[in-house]
């Protein structure tokens, strides 16, 4: 991490353009980690404090913007305006209907999960409400709210402990930490779809007697 750094700071001054895009680029789907992009931010302002808002400006902006690239791809495939099989199969699976539960169940509380879940499940979330039309300025503020805690949460969390990520234990005890939250969140996650499952179960029961 240490000579990371270094190569960084020859070009420190652009590292907060590179984060807003490279976010937006996650948005679209491309292999680019938000989580790593955050912690990478609040590492160089941990050496660089100057540094600080114009960093934290740019991630959290490209952290939202990217946002609306999913949830507008989900409007466009619920209108037909966008075909192709693989949006089609994207917008059908099981992990959107499953999303679509807990986000009329659970509202902006879904939101503020999954926002510290990896691996998609933002993604799947931004494209869910796109595509079985939540409203645009409902989802503004749902997922202003979100970020705010999620990134906020993960950035100043290396950003006060960056100094400890530079010795090889305490670094583990972070990254320990990190995967202890998305784990806890998760797990929440998982347990909010088992809520769900049984009452829709015990509906049908219902209503079959």
């Amino acid at each position: 991490m240490p000579d990371v750094l270094v190569w960084l700071g020859q070009y420190i001054e652009f590292f907060p353009i590179a984060a807003f895009f490279c976010l937006l680029l996650a948005g679209l789907n491309f292999p680019i980690s938000e989580d790593l992009i955050i912690i990478t931010g609040a590492l160089i302002c941990q050496e660089e404090p100057s540094l600080l808002v114009p960093v934290f400006a740019a991630i959290y902006a490209g952290a939202v913007i990217s946002d609306y690239f999913p949830y507008y791809l989900g409007k466009y495939i619920r209108k037909g305006t966008i075909k192709s099989r693989f949006a089609v199969r994207l917008a059908s699976s099981k992990k959107v209907d499953r999303m679509h539960h807990y986000l009329e169940r659970y509202g902006i509380f879904t939101f503020i999960v999954c926002r510290f879940v990896p691996f998609g499940v933002r993604n799947t979330l931004f494209l869910t409400s796109g595509f079985f039309g939540l409203r645009l300025r409902r989802f503004a503020l749902y997922d202003i709210i979100a970020a705010t805690i999620s990134v906020s949460t993960l950035f100043f969390l290396v950003y006060y402990f960056g100094e400890s990520i530079k010795k090889p234990l305490n670094a583990v005890k972070i990254a320990i930490f990190v995967l202890i939250i998305s784990t806890i969140s998760f797990i929440i996650f998982r347990i909010i779809r088992s809520i769900v499952y049984r009452r829709k179960e015990s509906h049908h029961k219902t209503t079959a007697v």
